[in-house]
């Protein structure tokens, strides 16, 4: 929380994923000094640990299908209190995260509009259960961060389970679906300039408009990224 913070402040969560730790993701997204810059208060949740001792988000993965906690009701209930004790704007709560922390934060989103305004999950994916179900509740704005060469969490997906982690859909649908629900029906495509050449990737940017609302969907396609939180390889 910034010494700085007024009241009305918007709320961030930024989760971290499959075995890692709110301390961990802090250090890694640098979140701390855009919160600072940005006047808004950040929460790095920690995850309970699974079966094997690894902390995780409970979105579906076949490897914690004995696993009974719930994380939305964790997480939104979590976001009220903070709400109300800080004085925080409920209308301004948002949540990203990253690789397991960005499927919560797709999960959030189908199930918890009310709560979290906006999600932007980095390197996560929709799982299929996921997917099927997200229709019931208002769409929220979307940002995407996805790598093309990313081996954790495939780009294409994993629609048919090879990797029996659970059925997951690729980023482009995923992107569809949200631009679907959103009804946006402006696009914006670009490539960001290209700040290290060393690194062996350029990102481009596409950029989804809802003109009545003004809800969007923005995706950064990282070509040749893998599975990090930028500006990762």
């Amino acid at each position: 929380m910034p010494d700085s913070i007024q009241p009305g402040a918007p709320l961030v969560f930024v989760l971290h994923g499959y075995t890692g730790s709110a301390a961990g993701i802090m250090n890694y997204s640098g979140m701390n000094n855009i919160a600072e810059n940005e006047k808004f208060v950040v929460c790095y949740p920690q995850g309970t640990l699974d079966g094997s001792g690894n902390a995780f988000w409970n979105v579906g993965y076949d490897v914690h299908k004995n696993e009974t906690v719930d994380d939305v009701d964790f997480l939104t209930y979590l976001a009220s209190f903070l709400q109300d004790k800080y004085n925080l704007d409920s209308e301004k709560t948002y949540c990203t995260g990253m690789s397991n922390g960005g499927d919560m934060s797709y999960l959030l989103g189908c199930t918890s509009p009310n709560i979290f305004k906006a999600i932007a999950p980095i390197t996560g994916c929709m799982m299929g259960w996921i997917y099927n179900n997200c229709n019931e509740n208002n769409p929220v704005p979307v940002f995407q961060v996805h790598g093309t060469a990313d081996n954790t969490t495939y780009y294409e997906g994993d629609e048919d389970n090879s990797d029996n982690w659970g059925a997951y859909m690729g980023v482009e649908r995923s992107i569809k679906h949200w631009v679907d629900r959103n009804n946006c029906t402006d696009v914006v495509v670009d490539t960001l300039p290209d700040i290290d050449p060393d690194d062996g990737s350029i990102v481009i940017t596409h950029k989804y408009n809802n003109k009545e609302n003004g809800n969007q969907v923005w995706f950064y396609k990282v070509i040749n990224g893998d599975h990090e939180w930028p500006p990762g390889w």
